[in-house]
């Protein structure tokens, strides 16, 4: 029997954030860590008038809007770790001095610590709010322009989803709440809120399918360490190498590149972003992505002649650092490479190029292009910060192994 998505989730993750040294890092209160043994707590909301704030819609379910964007307010959600330590933010201060009545929103924290599932009856959703300590690299701001471009990337998305084929599926950012901005001669605007994450995979399906992340595949169980690793289960009868490739790896990178060549958008399907919706038969039926604060690639877009707003610049690229990034480290290096090793060391007979290799073949054979839009050598974050402390790139001289 599948756990659930939540447990999963939270407490098949041990020993997975090891992929650079800051992987384990974390300014989360012990209650608020994915891997606490509290089960949930309590998510303060404020009634914040809504000509106070910035609203982003991409088809939300009616009772996601009945709940959040009630009549003339809008519910404005903090997460309580903000609430304690930020008093001298401005936004804050502004949701406060309204007095309006608080409500708590019952949640559970998940293994990105800012996204909270909540715990409530009605339509399975998340809420990916506001978290200004730094988790991993640097701290998880949801600011405005954040908000509004998982919104869009979202909706076009949903619009374009006749482009991919049916093992792909996505988790839509449907609703995004921010204050509008209090200093408009800021270099980039500090204005933030949340979004809201339908939990029901896109495109709907009938039947009920167990969503399985990434990294449960390889990670170990926080209460029962012992137990085997997930992959193992998922695989039992068939044969590891055509299973995991025909099921996993070679649709994922199908829709790495279908959903680059088709909008510019790169997918980051690292062990975190891509599950795994198992069907009836213990097959996997979808990939299912989740997290739209995508990088975007300008080139792409031109040459497709899509839209290329420039007044919202947050990770939108001119270059090719960050394609490599999301290719060959979060779905390479931090997924890929990870779960062959586990497959490696626990199947004699198997080596990484049985995987490797094919993978190479089917990425050229559908991206013929692709040394216009991808550097020859792997990219990866440098130790160096922006003015805003987000990490520059750096060029690691190596070759590619999951494409040419």
């Amino acid at each position: 029997m599948i756990p659930s998505f939540l447990y999963l989730d939270r407490y098949r993750n041990e020993g997975t954030r090891v992929y650079s040294r800051h992987a384990g890092h974390t300014e989360a209160e012990p209650a608020y860590r994915p891997n606490s043994e509290v089960s949930s707590f309590d998510l303060p909301a404020f009634w914040i008038p809504r000509d106070e704030l910035n609203i982003y819609l991409a088809d939300p379910h009616a009772a996601q809007s009945r709940r959040y964007l009630p009549g003339d307010e809008a519910l404005f959600c903090v997460h309580p770790q903000v609430l304690d330590s930020g008093g001298d933010d401005p936004y804050l201060r502004k949701a406060l001095s309204f007095g309006g009545v608080k409500e708590s929103i019952r949640v559970s924290p998940t293994s990105s610590t800012r996204t909270l599932y909540v715990r409530e009856p009605g339509r399975a959703h998340a809420l990916k709010v506001h978290f200004p300590f730094r988790v991993s690299r640097y701290g998880r701001r949801m600011r405005d322009e954040v908000v509004e471009q998982a919104i869009n990337i979202s909706r076009e998305l949903q619009q374009g989803i006749g482009c991919f084929d049916s093992r792909f599926g996505f988790l839509r950012e449907v609703l995004g709440v921010t204050y509008k901005d209090l200093d408009s001669g800021s270099k980039r605007g500090e204005n933030w809120g949340y979004l809201v994450r339908d939990l029901e995979p896109f495109p709907a399906v009938l039947d009920r399918r167990p969503l399985v992340p990434g990294f449960s595949l390889y990670g170990r169980d926080f209460f029962e360490p012992e137990k085997p690793l997930f992959i193992f289960e998922l695989i039992r009868g068939r044969d590891p190498l055509t299973s995991v490739l025909e099921q996993i790896m070679l649709p994922i990178i199908r829709h790495w590149v279908e959903c680059f060549l088709r909008f510019g958008f790169l997918l980051e399907p690292h062990g975190q972003n891509a599950l795994l919706e198992i069907g009836a038969d213990g097959e996997v039926a979808r990939i299912v992505y989740r997290d739209l604060n995508l990088g975007i690639d300008c080139r792409r877009r031109r040459d497709l002649r899509l839209p290329v707003d420039r007044s919202n610049t947050y990770n939108q690229m001119e270059g090719g650092d960050f394609n490599s990034i999301t290719y060959d480290k979060f779905m390479g290096g931090h997924f890929f490479d990870r779960l062959v090793a586990a497959l490696v060391e626990g199947m004699p007979g198997l080596n990484v190029e049985d995987f490797r290799g094919p993978c190479r073949e089917e990425f050229a054979r559908i991206f013929p292009e692709h040394r216009r839009y991808l550097p020859r050598t792997i990219q990866y974050f440098s130790e160096e910060r922006d003015e805003f402390g987000k990490p520059l790139y750096e060029d690691t001289g190596q070759p590619p192994v999951w494409r040419p």
